[in-house]
């Protein structure tokens, strides 16, 4: 009887183990696989971008021109197939503005792919460089042939996330849709286009510049996921013994 016992409390302590294994969860922090900003379309400059430069910028500038940013990062090559995502944050670090005042900056899931070409804007960055080929410009998904549906970018009306932003400094953004879109573009890679990033673009002045991954303070997606349990081997059924003569 006492070994009985043994086995049976041996066996759930067994079994616990395993439950804390399948649920047990992984964090991994990842950098965009391409960001840029996307600069109003203004004929007498042209085309803009800034495919390789250290910022992309949101918002308004004070000579009324809008400014969004867009970054993707690479989620079916960073977590395993099949995993689910239980929690998502974006930490984005604002470097310059013009003042502290805060704005509402949302994160819009991005409906159709984008580039970087080699566009590199001088000084603050602020009004771009000439775009090159494969740039994401305000009229362009791929300078010069592809262009959005409509220009400023292709995105869902649906509000992925919101932030007020206000002095210089770090800001996350966080939510359930966040996590629905990651999911998303795990389980279907070839919906992910990453977001766009929308400042207030009501208010001239409003605009803020953000760093990207070309800089020092690059922006991070930190993912929260439990990977999905391995499939248990089929016990091969074993031949009955031939009886002896």
């Amino acid at each position: 009887m006492t070994t009985f016992k043994a086995l049976v409390a041996l066996l759930l302590v067994s079994l616990s183990y395993i439950g804390v294994r399948s649920a047990s969860g992984a964090t991994i922090n990842i950098m965009p696989s391409k960001d840029n900003t996307l600069y109003e379309y203004v004929q007498v400059d042209g085309d803009r971008s800034n495919a390789l430069g250290s910022h992309f910028f949101t918002g308004k500038t004070v000579q009324s021109e809008l400014r969004r940013g867009v970054l993707a990062f690479d989620i079916a090559g960073s977590i395993p197939p099949g995993s689910t995502i239980i929690g998502v944050t974006l930490s984005l670090n604002m470097s310059k503005t013009l003042t502290d005042d805060a704005r509402t900056t949302e994160l819009h899931k991005l409906l159709a792919d984008w580039g970087e070409g080699t566009s590199h804007a001088l000084g603050e960055e602020g009004d771009g460089a000439p775009a090159t080929p494969n740039d994401a410009t305000w009229r362009h998904r791929f300078f010069d042939m592809i262009f959005w549906t409509t220009q400023g970018g292709d995105f869902s009306a649906t509000v992925s996330a919101s932030q007020l932003v206000g002095p210089l400094g770090q800001y996350t953004w966080s939510s359930p849709q966040m996590v629905a879109d990651v999911q998303l573009w795990l389980d279907n890679p070839a919906s992910n286009f990453g977001w766009v990033v929308l400042g207030d673009e009501a208010t001239a002045g409003s605009a803020k510049r953000f760093d990207t991954r070309e800089s020092a303070s690059p922006p991070v997606l930190t993912i929260q996921y439990t990977m999905a349990p391995r499939a248990r081997p089929t016990p091969r059924p074993q031949p009955t013994p031939a009886p002896r003569p």
